[in-house]
């Protein structure tokens, strides 16, 4: 298989290298030298241009926010496929999996590669053998007058597939819809690892009037977060209360209704020169109450006055028998 047309005005990738290290994606990026064109890649598959670091040559990038996009591609002759081992010093094996295709002293000559590519893989996982260098021209079916693009891989995968892809190329007669997808595969290693990547997949749908060109649409970026609320201090609990229960005033005792008749408060206002019966009703308590505090007090003096006889007539005893 030979490509199509040289001269891409862009190229796809599916990972890029950041700081000298290479970084998987999973979405598709796309580098070209044109700001146009990147600017309409934008448009049609999301993301935005910046400027290209990655060092492949061609100044304007975008990281696009789709997986999949749909593609036009030209029969067969829009895949070229072929295997090749670099060394140190540039390429030192490079084949169709069954003849060289270079140096020229050894074009067409055999190869010497496995039959089968399960042992090609593991020559190639020891240096011993070519891997796949992968090469897919084509245009976005949305808009295919922005020219062609291309995808290089590496892919085990997609080499596989390679025979399937002619084959389904073959059959539509023409440009054939296809869609080109990042697909997401999660297995399981020997050591019990889960791992995960993706692998590029071409699945051929048609012929240009039986597909809709539209891609899937790209994933919507994501909604900006709502802005922080500004932060709240907890309002402190509020001490509990050192202060005394209150108390419930004990229920009054049952009030005591005292008759008193009239014509003795008279006569005790006219004794205690008082002039309402309250004031005369306090007055005469207190009365009262004074004479029992005085009465009280004339016991007591009764008492000593009684102890102070005693001790006397005790005393006056002893002197008469001393006399006598």
């Amino acid at each position: 298989m030979t490509q199509s047309t040289p001269g891409p005005v862009g190229r796809f990738h599916s990972g890029r290298v950041v700081e000298g290290r290479p970084q998987a994606l999973d979405a598709w990026r796309v580098t070209t030298g044109d700001a146009e064109v990147a600017a309409r890649v934008a448009g049609l598959l999301g993301g935005r241009p910046q400027p290209n670091e990655g060092g492949e040559g061609l100044a304007h990038e975008v990281l696009t926010k789709t997986e999949t996009v749909r593609v036009l591609l030209e029969g067969p002759d829009a895949v070229a496929s072929h295997m090749v081992l670099w060394g140190s010093k540039g390429i030192v094996h490079r084949c169709d999996g069954l003849e060289f295709l270079s140096p020229e002293e050894k074009k067409g000559q055999p190869c010497g590669c496995p039959p089968l590519l399960a042992d090609r893989r593991l020559a190639a996982r020891e240096g011993r053998g070519p891997s796949p260098s992968i090469s897919l021209t084509f245009r976005i079916a949305a808009e295919p007058a922005l020219g062609e693009f291309r995808f290089m891989s590496g892919s085990w995968q997609l080499a596989v597939q390679l025979a399937d892809l002619a084959d389904a190329l073959e059959r539509v007669g023409g440009p054939a819809v296809c869609d080109l997808t990042l697909e997401l595969v999660v297995c399981t290693t020997k050591a019990g690892r889960s791992v995960c990547y993706r692998k590029p997949v071409v699945t051929v749908l048609g012929s240009p009037g039986a597909v809709a060109p539209q891609s899937p649409p790209p994933a919507a970026e994501p909604a900006p977060a709502p802005a922080p609320s500004p932060l709240r201090r907890r309002a402190r609990p509020a001490p509990e209360s050192t202060a005394p229960e209150p108390t419930v005033p004990p229920s009054p005792e049952p009030s005591r209704t005292v008759s008193v008749d009239a014509a003795l408060l008279r006569r005790a206002a006219e004794v205690l020169g008082t002039d309402g019966h309250e004031e005369t009703v306090t007055a005469a308590l207190s009365e009262i109450v004074a004479g029992r505090r005085r009465t009280a007090e004339l016991v007591r003096l009764r008492e000593q006055v009684g102890r102070i006889a005693a001790i006397a007539g005790q005393a006056l005893q002893g002197r008469d028998s001393s006399l006598t």
